[in-house]
């Protein structure tokens, strides 16, 4: 591929990225909108990447999406693997009341290269589902903001609102996310400059982010799994708490098959 300097090249990559998160395809129109061209400029980098970078792209019903030569070759992974991988994204996907397009790109590129065509077959009804709900650009903003920071190790500063509706603006330093399936959110641990302490924040209850010049190391003792292995939920404390709770006879069977603390004695 002759690669052309400048805005054109960088908008050509952002096309090619946008076409390999989608499984049911996006119009000229849509495009034009999110790259801020018009629709001749949006059939122009088409036309770059099939003729000069050999990528294949399908079109049909006035939609387009990469063609079946240029996505992921076959992963191997086999029946058990898929099927967990499975479950792992309808979590996700759970958990994410909006369209979020990186979950889309991911659930339409391992559609197309799981081997296991039962599992392949309802990752892609889970990506039609996905691509269905509302796009909110300025809620994946912040989210993105957020990824950047965990992913680059750099400070990011945000707008939080708490539980009691009181809001600040605050100084994190991302050091994990971790979903919470029964309470279907995503929390952001993350070192707090404000209390001086390592603190789950909920994802949605981040109203805006902007990322800090300043980067950081993530401790060496920082283990999520040792910390959420101990915490009730998110909830967590320096020192153990001794609690004894009582049910009804009649939830004692679904007591029973629940997931306690490794300390819990039912």
């Amino acid at each position: 591929m002759s690669y052309e300097p400048g805005e054109k090249f960088l908008r050509v990559i952002q096309l090619f990225t946008r076409l390999c998160e989608t499984e049911s395809g996006v119009t000229t129109k849509q495009l034009a909108d999110e790259l801020e061209v018009n629709q001749r400029t949006v059939q122009r980098y088409v036309a770059t990447l099939r003729d000069s970078a050999g990528i294949d792209i399908d079109e049909a019903d006035g939609r387009l999406r990469i063609g079946a030569g240029s996505r992921l070759p076959p992963m191997q992974l086999d029946r058990y693997q898929a099927t967990l991988l499975l479950i792992a994204l309808r979590l996700l996907h759970q958990l994410r009341p909006e369209q979020d397009p990186a979950l889309v790109g991911s659930l339409a590129q391992l559609s197309g290269a799981l081997r296991v065509p039962l599992v392949a077959r309802y990752l892609e009804r889970t990506l039609r589902a996905v691509e269905s709900r509302p796009l909110n650009v300025e809620r994946r903003q912040v989210e993105r903001t957020v990824i950047d920071g965990f992913v680059d190790s750099r400070a990011i500063e945000v707008q939080y609102v708490d539980s009691a509706g009181r809001e600040s603006r605050r100084v994190l330093r991302p050091y994990f996310l971790e979903p919470a399936a029964e309470g279907r959110h995503i929390y952001v641990f993350a070192h707090d400059a404000q209390s001086g302490e390592v603190r789950p924040f909920r994802l949605d209850r981040i109203g805006a982010a902007r990322p800090l010049p300043q980067t950081f190391q993530v401790p060496d003792d920082f283990d999520i799994d040792s910390i959420v292995s101990t915490s009730w939920g998110v909830w967590q404390s320096e020192t153990p708490d001794h609690v004894v709770l009582r049910f009804t006879a009649e939830a004692a069977r679904w007591v029973r098959e629940a997931r306690w603390l490794p300390s819990a004695v039912v």
